[in-house]
């Protein structure tokens, strides 16, 4: 058995010295400091937790909490998009952003997106974040993955989920690098900025360990998971980077992607302007280039229409509308081909 899987699932084990996480309110903020030192929940705690699911495995008990679109109220969803957030910890502590955020601002969110790509879209609370329980801490390990996957394969059994397309901003992207080895049901990938892999980023920084803090035995490391990856038909993935990239080295990123297709993965990187300080947010991007591929559409006209765009360009709405087009041309196309073919 791994290390980092030893140390996650004692650091759970132990977790119920954490408090309780808050059941937040449609207009509550988010607590800094329950980020900070985690929180843990029961079955029952959860239960009475709107949009949440209780969540159990042999080594982690905990309720995690999504924010869904309109569609979702249907009961029933065939397709949906899951964004994860990046990081809200880091060497200096809480995300100074972050207490800004309520559950309506999320579904808010949530809405948005559905409304420009059409497919319903979940933003899902990584542990210890947005009203889950957990511990941020503990990102960057085996316990993190296990924890999101129970959780996606709960809420598939809740609305009759068959298809899932995951799109996730620095930590969370690198959490969709990790999916993908262990799900058959993931149609379109978007890593943004993702830390993909995070032991080529730690050694490129000359560190020993992690930012999180975490030795390089406790890492799980998406890029050493490509192996385990048998994705369903029609299967792609896409990484949205800019080589300015101060936070997650683009060579860490590049990395990732040059191993994937080494082993014959459908990976595409889309090189982009990102916004920040220190040139790391291309979620913006991240999220049109991930409802286009659920829409079908080609990976060339995704690549063609995303490639050097900036990640705050101000007319997402009118691309999501040419999508929505380019989506029909392309299927009347298919049909054309398919009756010359018969």
């Amino acid at each position: 058995m791994r290390v980092g899987y030893v140390v996650a699932a004692a650091a759970v084990l132990f977790s119920g010295c954490a408090s309780t996480v808050r059941n937040y309110g449609p207009d509550d903020h988010f607590s800094s400091t329950e980020a900070a030192s985690g929180s843990s929940s029961t079955r029952e705690q959860c239960a009475r937790i709107n949009d949440a699911v209780w969540i159990e495995g042999r080594t982690f008990q905990e309720c995690i909490r999504y924010f869904p679109s309109k569609d979702f109220s249907n009961g029933a969803v065939r397709k949906v998009i899951v964004f994860m957030a990046g990081d809200i910890l880091s060497t200096s502590g809480v995300s100074a952003a972050y207490p800004a955020g309520t559950p309506r601002k999320r579904v808010e969110k949530a809405d948005l997106e559905q409304s420009r790509g059409g497919t319903a879209y979940l933003i899902l609370g990584r542990p210890g974040t947005d009203g889950s329980s957990g511990n941020q801490n503990w990102r960057r390990t085996q316990y993190e993955t296990l924890v999101i996957n129970a959780a996606l394969d709960k809420i598939k059994s809740r609305y009759g989920i068959e298809e899932y397309g995951l799109i996730g901003q620095s930590g969370g992207g690198g959490l969709v690098g990790a999916l993908i080895a262990e799900r058959q049901d993931v149609l379109c990938a978007v890593s943004s900025s993702g830390v993909t892999a995070v032991k080529y980023r730690v050694i490129a920084a000359g560190r020993s360990s992690d930012y999180t803090g975490k030795s390089m035995a406790e890492i799980w490391d998406p890029v050493e998971q490509l192996d385990r990856v048998h994705p369903m038909p029609g299967f792609r993935m896409f990484v949205t980077s800019d080589q300015r990239d101060a936070d997650v080295g683009f060579s860490s990123q590049d990395h990732y992607v040059q191993a994937a297709k080494k082993m014959k993965l459908p990976i595409t990187q889309i090189m982009v302007l990102a916004t920040g300080a220190v040139h790391h947010q291309t979620f913006g991007i991240g999220n049109r280039v991930v409802e286009d591929c659920m829409l079908g559409l080609s990976t060339d006209y995704i690549f063609r229409t995303y490639s050097g765009m900036s990640n705050d360009y101000p007319h997402m709405e009118e691309l999501a509308h040419k999508a929505q087009v380019q989506a029909g041309q392309e299927r009347i196309n298919q049909e054309g081909a398919q009756i010359e073919n018969k």
